[in-house]
């Protein structure tokens, strides 16, 4: 049998959990507002996918020796498939914050994320 304190205990361990898994949904839905995955062949943009919640798929890059297959789920962007020989770009797994990036140098491809809010790094120091 609960006492009255095992009972306010409980309640209150619950309510500490429901406010982290609140926050943890705000801040997953708010940190990648603005991000998009730009996708480029030798400098040339040739798509723009907008990375949110939601938002499902997949494209394929057609070359003159090969393919890649981009796929982009809830936020996040890879690679899927390329039939490259060194699977580099396929390795890579998902990406989904500024400013990383994916880039298969057989096929001169480059899936990069960007943002339309400015980076946390004040300046890069070399």
């Amino acid at each position: 049998m609960l006492t009255k304190g095992d009972k306010w205990l409980i309640i209150a361990l619950l309510t500490v959990a429901l406010a982290g898994v609140c926050l943890n949904v705000y801040y997953v839905s708010t940190n990648n507002q603005g991000q998009k995955a730009v996708v480029t062949v030798d400098g040339q943009t040739v798509k723009t996918l907008p990375l949110r919640q939601g938002y499902v798929g997949e494209f394929r890059l057609d070359h003159d020796n090969g393919f890649n297959i981009i796929q982009y789920v809830d936020g996040r962007v890879r690679i899927h498939k390329a039939d490259c020989p060194d699977q580099v770009c396929v390795k890579s797994g998902w990406i989904q914050n500024a400013p990383q990036q994916i880039v298969c140098l057989p096929y001169r491809v480059v899936v990069k994320v960007v943002s339309d809010s400015p980076a946390d790094v004040d300046d890069i120091v070399r």
